[in-house]
């Protein structure tokens, strides 16, 4: 127990001297290397830490030694905060204060990868390309493994039972998995790559697909179509996952991400009778598009809706008893295991509004709905302000990103920010357009008026 102490706290001192020596992009750098996958140092009680969250705590710490300013006037940053701010609270009343801990941490660590991934870019336009194409090589090797996973359940039901996965999963997921929590990528139709659940996953290719896009934003030649094929191997890994969720999203938002680029353009008028008819023609044919790239697909979806049902009848039922205040960090999974003889499976609610109700009542969901449409609002205004520049192009793009992480949110057990392996994507879509924007203000200032 002493010899784990004292190396621990070496491991900590080095970690901190390294971090206090290194400069803000190599940071940066090391934080997105850690990102995915996530080497885990615990335990924290029960739980174990992940090394990315202790290194983003180290960044902080150096930023408060340096007494740097980080740019914070920011609505997105203030509603994330926010939103930390009443699960904060709500750890007051949780059965499990530990668990909105780490969610409180996870929420915090967001918004300050944010600031800083921003103010990286400011002070050196391009400096978030480097650990951008760290994440995005992480994201690729993900798709060739859920390729490989899905055309040879075997080898995935051998990475799955190698030490790698608990080094990259986490010992306590791994753990929960083989005692009677198996995920859905034990079923043969969906492939997981670094996760064990194929949902999770797919949604991380689809917000690493809308990255690569966005850095290719203003670029020429072989590195354009570089992150162009990068972006090709994401999403098609997205229909590997066997995601219902991800099959209609990647079909739909890259045409929407394009529909909102176009509408935003001064003679939009023009293009709104071909946008009617497009969406008409849209609703009508997607469910025979989706049919056919993934068969089955309506049968599937049906079943997994049918799956979470109970779930969301539970919520109902516990809302009645619970409106204000919800259950707390950790009342969801104690409360719902007294309902097993109902046939209702012990999971949690699938859904991010749900969820934040679950954890800290109403006022987390009007936290979390505040969020949400801050993030929707001040994204959809960019890519119209800016239609048809590469700013415009790039802020569509991270639009696109986050509609994706939203919507799939409302059905599978994801928060806000994604995933712990995709927060740090986006955190520097937003970094990297937030400070493209002010760049670009900054030049429109400076033009002089005509006399």
């Amino acid at each position: 127990m002493i010899l784990t102490l004292v190396l621990a706290l070496a491991a900590a001192f080095t970690g901190l001297l390294f971090c206090v020596t290194a400069g803000d992009r190599t940071r940066l750098l090391v934080a997105a290397f850690l990102a995915v996958p996530q080497l885990y140092v615990g335990p924290l009680a029960t739980l174990n830490l992940p090394l990315s969250q202790c290194w983003v705590i180290l960044i902080a710490v150096c930023r408060l030694l340096e007494r740097k300013q980080l740019p914070v006037r920011d609505p997105v940053l203030g509603a994330v905060l926010l939103l930390a701010l009443v699960q904060g609270l709500a750890i007051s009343w949780s059965p499990v204060p530990v668990a909105g801990i780490l969610e409180v941490a996870r929420l915090l660590s967001f918004a300050f990868l944010t600031l800083y991934a921003t103010d990286v870019e400011r002070r050196r336009a391009g400096a978030l390309t480097g650990p951008f194409t760290v994440v995005l090589g992480w994201a690729v090797l993900d798709a060739v493994l859920v390729w490989a996973f899905r055309l040879s359940p075997a080898l995935e039901s051998t990475f799955l039972s190698s030490p790698l996965a608990t080094l990259i999963v986490g010992p306590d997921a791994m753990t929960a998995f083989f005692a009677g929590g198996a995920n859905n990528v034990t079923d043969p139709a969906k492939a997981g790559g670094f996760f064990i659940n194929a949902n999770v996953s797919s949604m991380f290719l689809g917000v690493a697909t809308f990255g690569f896009l966005a850095l290719g934003v203003g670029l020429r030649g072989r590195r354009r179509r570089a992150y162009g094929l990068g972006a090709l191997v994401c999403w098609s890994a997205t229909f590997a996952t066997g995601s219902k969720t991800a099959a209609a999203l990647a079909l739909v938002l890259p045409l929407a991400v394009r529909g909102v680029q176009v509408l935003g353009r001064p003679r939009a008028k023009w293009f709104l009778p071909q946008a009617a008819a497009a969406i008409g023609l849209g609703v009508w044919q997607a469910p025979r598009l989706l049919e056919k790239v993934v068969p089955g697909y309506a049968d599937a979806s049906s079943a997994s809706l049918e799956s979470r049902q109970p779930m969301w009848d539970f919520a109902l039922t516990m809302f009645r008893e619970h409106a204000v205040l919800g259950l707390g960090f950790g009342g969801w999974a104690r409360t719902i295991e007294q309902f097993a003889s109902l046939g209702i499976t012990a999971l949690p609610p699938h859904n991010l509004f749900i969820a934040a109700w679950a954890n800290s009542g109403l006022p987390g969901v009007a936290a979390l709905l505040t969020l949400a449409v801050t993030i929707l609002v001040v994204l959809t205004r960019a890519v119209v302000r800016h239609a048809g520049t590469p700013a415009g192009r790039t802020t569509a793009f991270a639009l696109g990103a986050w509609w994706w992480v939203l919507i799939h949110g409302m059905g599978d057990n994801t928060a806000v920010y994604g995933e712990a392996k995709s927060m740090i994507l986006l955190a520097m879509l937003l970094g990297l357009v937030t400070s493209r924007l002010a760049a670009l203000r900054s030049r429109e200032e400076a033009v002089p008026c005509p006399a």
